[in-house]
């Protein structure tokens, strides 16, 4: 059976207004889910709701394709630099000294 749902009040214009403060807030608090369990507690709504809200907005979703497409980069960079530093570092302790 499938459960009731709590929140038929809540308008969509409502809902779209609180995706758009977890989007704002999440850069000002240390992560989304801290965001979105602030919008929550607020709007007196569960925040797996709220987030579930937050998942399907299309907006949102290009937003987290785009900020991990930076961090694969950012990763990929760092991690050429610190393989970059070991074999330097593997060379110097092995004597082969360029």
């Amino acid at each position: 059976m499938i459960a009731e749902r709590k929140y038929k009040s809540l308008t969509p214009q409502l809902r779209a207004a609180a995706v758009k403060k977890v989007a704002e807030l999440t850069t000002q608090v240390s992560s989304r889910w801290k965001a979105i369990v602030l919008v929550a507690e607020a709007l007196e709504v569960h925040p797996n709701t709220l987030r579930n809200w937050v998942n399907a907005d299309p907006e949102m979703a290009a937003t987290r394709r785009v900020d991990t497409a930076r961090l694969e980069q950012e990763h990929r960079v760092q991690l050429a630099a610190a393989t970059e530093l070991i074999n330097e570092l593997s060379d110097h302790l092995h004597g082969r000294r360029q």
